[in-house]
């Protein structure tokens, strides 16, 4: 009877594991996975977006693409996560609002790129530095520049 009960206990106990891991466990990975891959655009490219007038078109409208596709998958992934609105401060994720505000800003910066406003350098690294936000990601462009200090410029420009 020992021997059963030790062996219903340890199927107990891995059954219920394999749930919380598929569950829980890997939506939030998922979702980790997807803000890796946003930085990872964002260093690769960027210069490509920035660019995009000048470069090879077919180029810029894939980065384009990559930058719309995540957005997406953000929003997607991020409803995966069960109690999201609960649990996203223990595994260090950005709440509801500024996924919302990561994926907006992706799409506007796909929409964006083929521009031909003459301060649109300007807004697209304004939108690439709240998708940072947002994520709760350092920004990989490293330009020393503020959201604040970009947002100058461009009302200095529209003046």
């Amino acid at each position: 009877m020992t021997l059963f009960s030790t062996i219903t206990a340890g199927v107990t106990v891995f059954v219920f594991g394999q749930i919380i891991l598929k569950w829980a466990i890997e939506p939030i990975q998922q979702l980790k996975e997807v803000i890796s891959g946003i930085i990872y655009h964002f260093s690769n490219d960027y210069t490509v977006i920035q660019n995009s007038r000048i470069v090879q078109k077919e180029e810029a409208i894939q980065a384009c693409k990559n930058l719309e596709s995540l957005g997406a998958k953000l929003l997607a992934k991020q409803h995966l996560v069960p109690f999201y609105k609960n649990i996203h401060n223990w595994f260090g994720l950005p709440n509801k609002e500024s996924i919302y505000g990561a994926s907006k800003y992706l799409s506007l910066i796909s929409k964006s790129a083929f521009s031909e406003e003459q301060d649109i350098h300007i807004k697209l690294d304004i939108y690439r530095k709240k998708v940072c936000k947002y994520c709760l990601i350092e920004d990989p462009i490293q330009d020393g520049e503020t959201i604040e200090s970009l947002k100058s410029q461009l009302s200095t420009n529209n003046a």
